[in-house]
């Protein structure tokens, strides 16, 4: 079959090239590796899809919540073009709100894609709704087929430092244990880490060295998980001479894993700390202490490591000065980059599920407003998604812009 899938832009990023889509790169690989002929539609850098050939069997589309409405329009526009195609949807969208998909969508992928998809290849039926078990060995999974891409979508120029040089994005494994309130990654990878060989990961990173590609930024959930196969994987990352940045959580911070990564080329560790009030912290099921973060944090610094933290303004049970509680941290601890996200109640994650026991209310389902970089442009005027309950709406926009404009005031303010 002559299959499309199409990447939608996203207008919601600072830029929409900066992370290239691995989820629809592996769904193209396999699908090529079964025979069909494949193309990639990039719509990212304020391309139209009307410039493009959409004479295809069957056209793939991946969405994230705030996509879905642009999803929506796309898959409108290319049904007028090309009313026998067959439609199909997956990412985290559809796998979490499955049976409100509009019907503009003849399938809808659920969950973990490269089997589902092959299947819809395989079988043609009135079957809408696709599931598969989880891969349960991801080294069978082809690379993803950046070659589908131009090498300026393929490699990010603002991955790794703005302006910088070309970077390679990867995963080393799939799912994370963790049980955030705030997170829905568990419905598309699963609870259960899934690793990747070493061999197989570093295989992949000379593929893309191979295309002039020394700079590497790896997406894992929960990389720093499996000790020895992470002591190993540095091993052979360390005769590559490239440079790399990860996350961890700050209870797997310990300093000799982060002097190992560093060994092996690694430069950057980003530290998810959230908040900065231990309640809230237990109330949204983050299952670390303040202890662990700043354990963490000089952990990251003594490795010689740059150290980035992730936080995020508005969780439920979050108390009044925020901003104050940062401004400390950050004096004291001296991090190289500061990440401030506003809470969304994203579908998918416990607290969309069930925002009553979280004290809050959801007020908007207009899928558009559900944007985490709210208020990082200070022409952002989009509204919050949900009543707080301890702070009102202008506490949290008031903290937010205090908390950006010491980011800001530090210059701590890097790829957002």
């Amino acid at each position: 079959m002559k299959v499309n899938l199409v990447i939608p832009s996203n207008p919601f990023l600072g830029d929409d090239l900066r992370n290239p889509p691995l989820g629809l790169l592996y769904i193209a690989a396999v699908t090529r590796n079964a025979g069909h002929e494949v193309n990639i539609t990039d719509l990212r850098g304020n391309k139209r899809i009307e410039d493009f050939n959409l004479d295809y069997d069957i056209h793939g589309f991946t969405s994230s919540t705030p996509d879905y409405n642009q999803v929506v329009n796309l898959a409108n526009k290319i049904k007028l073009e090309n009313k026998n195609t067959l439609t199909v949807l997956g990412g985290v969208h559809a796998t979490v709100l499955p049976r409100s998909i509009d019907s503009v969508f003849d399938k809808v992928v659920m969950g973990e894609g490269e089997n589902s998809f092959l299947d819809i290849l395989k079988n043609k039926n009135n079957q809408r709704y696709y599931s598969s078990e989880l891969i349960k060995d991801i080294n069978s999974i082809p690379f993803p087929a950046r070659d589908l891409l131009d090498y300026e979508s393929a490699f990010s120029k603002n991955a790794f430092s703005v302006g910088g040089d070309y970077t390679g994005t990867i995963i080393s494994s799939r799912g994370c244990p963790g049980d955030c309130s705030f997170c829905g990654s568990g419905n598309i990878w699963g609870k259960k880490v899934r690793f990747r060989k070493p061999e197989n990961v570093v295989d992949e990173l000379k593929e893309m060295k191979e295309n002039g590609i020394n700079h590497f930024k790896f997406y894992d959930d929960t990389m720093v998980l499996g000790a020895k196969r992470l002591e190993k994987l540095c091993e052979l990352m360390k005769p590559l001479d490239i440079k790399w940045k990860a996350a961890t959580r700050a209870d797997y911070s310990d300093l000799d894993k982060l002097k190992l990564m560093k060994e092996s080329g690694c430069v950057e560790i980003a530290v998810g700390v959230e908040s900065l009030d231990q309640d809230t912290l237990n109330r949204n099921q983050k299952r670390t202490t303040l202890n662990q973060v700043y354990e963490s944090v000089k952990n990251v610094k003594n490795a010689g490591l740059e150290l980035r933290t992730y936080f995020i303004i508005g969780l439920p049970g979050e108390k009044p000065n925020f901003s104050d509680r940062l401004e400390k941290f950050i004096d004291e601890y001296q991090p190289d980059a500061v990440d401030l996200s506003t809470f969304v109640p994203f579908p998918g994650s416990p607290i969309y599920a069930n925002p009553e026991n979280w004290g809050i209310s959801i007020k908007s389902s207009e899928f558009e407003k559900y944007v985490m970089t709210i208020g990082l442009k200070k022409e952002d005027s989009k509204k919050l998604t949900f009543n707080h309950d301890i702070l009102t709406d202008k506490e949290i926009q008031s903290e937010r812009e205090k908390s950006l404009q010491i980011i800001r005031d530090r210059r701590m303010v890097k790829n957002l």
